[in-house]
């Protein structure tokens, strides 16, 4: 796995950056609103980047799908008035069948563009970027044709912003027209190249989209009003928030495409149309989102915010319909559709775990088939109603239980890229691990900040899966807000009282220790005098009551009455709760375990729509392919996302809002598929008789769950907002 650009590719962004900084001012996009900068393309054609696609044999320079992708997103955070994609395209178009008067034209300044529909005589179909351009490539039935100095015939309107244009083919070629190419190698030709247009564009989607974001940010971190920068709002902070996560995956996803096409993936041209759907989606949020921030001053055509969304807008339709491009994905993954995918070239980055933790994965997947028998997967549910003592501690003696500890510990030292992709196999099972999760939260604490003598109690009997841990955090007065914490703990002597209530404490009524915060001092801020323990449960004067959930599910309140323990069962010293805390949050292993609810979701969903019923089955109808899709792209974005974060973990190469936008995407994106999945299928989804539906509905309401504990949705907002966006605080 490596999603790190080389120092080449990074040398390449920075370049093409620092060009459209100088050179694509707001002065310059304003002048060619409707058509070309002819002084910045020609900077670029110094670059030689219009050939950075064409074959080295025709004079190009062949570098990769993932080259276009960084130069593309630049152009689009700097609003480049440029056919820069489409002239790409083209130009390799042209190179790859021998053209080499055209290329040698695009060379010397020339633009060019191409079309993204075959076209018929006398049927005119809009381009894009056809101002300006010397010629457009044409499919026309098998014939792939390079049309010299297309006639513009009606402009693009005010609202597109763009060089697009109608254009309507001539009957027969024209002269100086060229026909490439034809037979099914010249449409599999242009079939190439309009999805790596689409790549293209979904770049420059995703580049528009973090900059109108960005200036939409700094615009809030400034402005005042009720005596407050309107930043620190969360009305504000928080769509900016999302939309900064959408778009964010929008740029994964494109590259997370690409990669899939390297890999030869089967659902690597599914993967394109996601990610050209998705930048359409995720911009319009975008720029809606950075207008509205601006309030009236945004809709102003002084206000430069508002060139984002006209270009966004028209980059977004030109192709038609984005709904259409949905359809592609669900007939690409699960009807007869296809395309032919343009070479990658060598792109360096891979989304896959790799060979290692694959193995580990394969490991894991062949000892649970050994292993779990009909009594033990009978047991199996989504709550801690699947934990098996017994099967724990065989997991220990393999080393599985929890495998990235030490040896000396009963793990192997696994590698957070390797547990990740273990988790998967649990997720595939419908296996919750809710209380070994929690458990190797306790069991870690205790090896770093336990006393010599709980240690040895304790360790052994989390580590050999004999013991169960829980957490007690929340409490009446303090969800979120954690550290305002009222639990008091006196000491006396050498023990402790402990008096106070904690809720949610998942697992509480088979765990044999709880992590917990307290208060020991109450006379400075909320976030001092705080002191943490893990202490066992069955001391007298802890009551444990149930609460079940809406997902099926049990959690508890616990309550301690005069509780007396001793002081070896402290964490830390007294008073340094905020840094066992603190540690405890860099344990997380991010969004992933959140994410892969989401794939498996889809995964029953697909079965429920594929089985025939009555000589039908609903997958076979286009709208539910639709559904289906919708699903299907939010999961690979959640996937690209997780990804990320997993990555920048095992690296340290990440950002502080990987984990918040994996968390937010993975739980917010699931919530949102699943009930528009239960909502297809109604009011079959209303029964209980056909498992596979059982298993979305019950993923939809475990959905509503997961956007509240861990962080809930809003504090990843306020995350995201403060280190994405630099955005003030936000927490009212």
């Amino acid at each position: 796995m490596n999603l790190a650009l080389s120092d080449d590719q990074t040398m390449l962004q920075e370049t093409v950056a620092r060009l459209f900084r100088e050179q694509s001012t707001p002065e310059r996009i304003r002048a060619a609103e409707s058509g070309l900068d002819e002084a910045l393309w020609s900077s670029v054609c110094e670059l030689g980047l219009p050939l950075m696609r064409t074959p080295e044999s025709a004079g190009g320079l062949s570098l990769s799908l993932l080259d276009v992708a960084l130069v593309a997103e630049e152009a689009g955070r700097n609003l480049a008035s440029i056919p820069l994609v489409e002239t790409i395209v083209a130009t390799r178009l042209a190179g790859q069948f021998g053209a080499d008067a055209l290329v040698a034209e695009v060379a010397n300044g020339a633009a060019a563009t191409i079309a993204l529909h075959p076209v018929t005589p006398g049927g005119a179909q809009v381009v894009p970027a056809l101002t300006g351009c010397a010629f457009v490539i044409a499919l026309s039935g098998e014939r792939l044709i390079a049309h010299r100095d297309p006639a513009v015939e009606a402009p693009a309107n005010w609202t597109s912003m763009s060089a697009l244009g109608a254009w309507t083919p001539p009957a027969t070629p024209g002269e100086g027209d060229v026909v490439l190419a034809q037979g099914p190698g010249a449409v599999a030709a242009w079939q190439s190249a309009v999805e790596e247009w689409k790549l293209g564009s979904a770049a420059t989607l995703a580049g528009i989209s973090l900059q109108a974001l960005r200036l939409a940010a700094e615009y809030a971190g400034e402005r005042e009003q009720f005596g407050r920068r309107i930043g620190s709002f969360q009305g504000v902070a928080h769509p900016l928030a999302d939309a900064a996560t959408d778009a964010d995956g929008a740029r994964l996803m494109v590259w997370q495409a690409i990669s899939a096409i390297a890999a030869r993936a089967a659902d690597a041209a599914a993967q394109v149309s996601m990610a050209y759907w998705w930048a359409t989606q995720a911009s319009g949020r975008a720029t809606e989102a950075a207008i509205r921030t601006f309030g009236g001053y945004g809709v102003s055509l002084e206000n430069d915010i508002q060139l984002y969304y006209r270009r966004a807008k028209a980059l977004s339709l030109v192709a038609g319909d984005p709904e259409k491009e949905l359809q592609s994905v669900g007939d690409r993954l699960w009807s007869n559709g296809s395309a032919a995918l343009p070479d990658a070239g060598e792109i360096g980055i891979e989304f896959g775990w790799g060979s290692q933790a694959e193995a580990y994965a394969d490991q894991l997947r062949q000892f649970m088939a050994e292993n779990v028998d009909d009594e033990l997967r009978a047991k199996i549910h989504h709550s801690t109603k699947a934990h098996s003592k017994p099967f724990a501690q065989k997991l220990a003696k393999a080393g599985l239980l929890y495998p990235h500890l030490p040896a000396e510990f009963g793990g192997e030292g696994r590698s957070q890229i390797e547990l990740a992709a273990a988790d998967a196999v649990w997720e595939e099972m419908d296996w919750n691990r809710t209380a070994s999760g929690v458990t190797e939260f306790v069991l870690q604490l205790e090896m770093k900040f336990g006393s010599d003598t709980a240690k040895q109690e304790i360790i052994p009997r989390l580590a050999s899966g004999e013991g169960v841990g829980c957490l007690g955090f929340t409490e009446p007065g303090a969800g979120s807000d954690i550290f305002g914490t009222s639990f008091k703990a006196v000491q006396d002597g050498d023990e402790w009282v402990l008096n106070g209530q904690k809720m949610f404490t998942t697992a509480g009524h088979i765990a044999d220790y709880i992590l917990l915060l307290t208060r020991t001092d109450a006379s400075g801020k909320k976030h001092e005098g705080l002191t943490v323990f893990i202490l066992p449960m069955d001391v007298p004067g802890i009551e444990i009551q149930p609460v079940h959930t809406l997902q099926d599910e049990r959690t508890n309140i616990t309550y301690f009455q005069d509780v007396r323990i001793p002081d070896k069962y402290r964490l830390g010293a007294v008073g340094g709760g905020m840094q066992v805390m603190h540690t405890m949050l860099g344990l997380e292993h991010g969004g992933i375990v959140y994410h892969y609810a989401m794939p498996v979701m889809l995964r029953h969903a697909v079965n429920w729509a594929s089985r025939g019923q009555a000589g039908t089955r609903r997958i076979d109808e286009p709208g539910v392919r639709r559904r289906l899709a919708r699903a299907a792209t939010i999961v690979a974005v959640s996937e690209g996302i997780s990804r990320r974060d997993v990555w920048a973990q095992a690296t340290g190469n990440g950002a502080i809002s990987d984990g918040p936008m994996s968390k937010l995407f993975s739980t917010e994106g699931l919530r949102s598929a699943a009930a528009d999945l239960v909502a297809l299928a109604a009011p079959e989804s209303l029964l209980s008789r056909d498992e596979d539906l059982a298993l979305v509905e019950v993923a939809m309401r475990r959905a509503i769950a997961m956007t509240i504990y861990g962080g809930t949705s809003e504090i990843q907002r306020s995350l995201i907002a403060e280190q994405f966006l630099k955005m003030p605080k936000s927490r009212t």
